[in-house]
């Protein structure tokens, strides 16, 4: 929990002769990392001391093997991008410099932000990363489907209970094959759990001390798997198949295999992408808030977080802050949010008039942000600090088959 303004070093860039270079990991794809590229050019072109090099990764995983590997061979951006999973790891490996000592030294802001966006990535009373492309799941669904049930969709269901309704609806009367298309993967079972009020792992969800053991069989935790597995049992969800790569829950709506799904808020941006190319003419897409065993309740932020690599030199630490601030600002992150569906950080950013109007012509990119501003700010919304993130991850994904 030490933080030392210094190490931040905003004096080595003033002094720096020439534009220092600095290396991105990132993990964008598709119209994201094509926003990246155009937000990064603009960057680049607008000043003479920072230049930033981008460097994509193939997902998040492969983004934290190779930055594990890279403690020991040197081979190490300057500006990292990691999920919501890997926090606890990050801050044990102690290779970065937290993002406070940035913020001590520049005397930087911090009310615009999202309370639960800055508190996932806080620990110790130390902010250790700043939230930058974030999201959460939501419920997917084709509302053609869900009149011809005699559903409204501009009232989809709240609770898991109301989703089994909904789904017995659909099933009756033919208009799709089932209820939901269900994808078996953990985060999708955490962020339920959260939504319901449970914590992932024991010591308030690893937030007041040292996380020991998941709560995987709580009396909520398990009122989410009784649910879950019922529905498959009695044909009104589809089970997908729950490999990382596997997007059949969402072809799934395409194909009327099913009338609604979960996925996370940063699909929108691709799924309206396909949907655009006029391959599924008769999809008309919505969202609404993740269901939950019972209403209100909120969701912690999941995706990214911008992290400080300690080994850098002084002057491309200050570089990649400055890097990192400036994907932060409004209009970067209203630009990421329409091109993706990914959740603005900041209030400021969605006052951005562009993203106003972009909202208000696809209200479904609005979803994410509505839920992450809702509900309490409590343990269960702050999300879990575990040190074996993915071996938890693992357990709970074998418990799915």
């Amino acid at each position: 929990a030490t933080v030392d303004p210094a190490d931040c070093a905003m004096e080595a860039l003033e002094r720096a002769d020439e534009p220092v270079r600095i290396v991105f990991w990132h993990v964008m794809s598709a119209s994201n990392a094509e926003w990246l590229e155009e937000a990064t050019a603009s960057f680049n072109g607008s000043q003479d001391e920072v230049e930033v090099v981008l460097r994509q990764q193939p997902s998040y995983e492969d983004a934290f093997t190779k930055y594990k590997a890279g403690l020991v061979s040197k081979d190490l951006p300057d500006l990292a991008q990691m999920e919501e999973t890997v926090v606890q790891q990050m801050i044990d490996s102690r290779s970065t410099i937290p993002v406070q000592a940035c913020i001590d030294a520049q005397g930087y802001p911090l009310d615009d932000y999202l309370p639960r966006a800055l508190e996932y990535y806080a620990a110790g009373g130390v902010q250790r990363a700043l939230p930058w492309a974030i999201s959460a799941p939501i419920l997917f669904f084709d509302k053609g489907v869900l009149r011809r049930a005699g559903l409204d969709p501009d009232d989809p269901p709240e609770t898991l209970d109301e989703v089994r309704d909904a789904a017995q609806a659909i099933v009756d009367s033919g208009a799709a094959e089932h209820g939901i298309a269900l994808k078996p993967v953990p985060y999708i079972y955490e962020f339920l759990l959260a939504k319901s009020g449970g914590e992932y792992v024991d010591q308030g969800n690893g937030r007041e001390g040292r996380a020991e053991r998941a709560n995987l069989t709580t009396d909520t935790s398990l009122e989410i798997w009784r649910w879950w597995n019922q529905m498959v049992e009695d044909g009104l969800a589809l089970d997908t198949g729950g490999e990382p790569d596997n997007f059949d829950h969402l072809l799934a709506l395409a194909t009327r295999d099913a009338g609604m799904t979960i996925e996370s808020s940063s699909a929108i941006g691709p799924v309206e992408a396909i949907l655009a190319s006029g391959q599924y003419p008769d999809v008309e897409p919505g969202a609404g808030p993740l269901p939950a065993l019972r209403p209100g309740g909120g969701v912690p932020v999941g995706d990214g977080a911008l992290w400080l690599p300690e080994a850098s030199s002084p002057e491309k630490r200050a570089a990649a802050w400055r890097f990192a601030t400036y994907l932060i600002e409004p209009e970067q992150q209203a630009g990421l949010a329409m091109a993706g569906g990914y959740i603005p950080a900041t209030t400021s950013a969605a006052e951005v008039p562009e993203l106003v109007r972009h909202w208000r012509e696809k209200p479904e990119f609005r979803v994410g942000y509505d839920q992450l501003v809702a509900g309490p700010v409590d343990p269960a919304t702050v999300g879990s600090l575990v040190g074996d993130y993915q071996g938890l991850r693992n357990a709970v994904r074998d418990g799915f088959v």
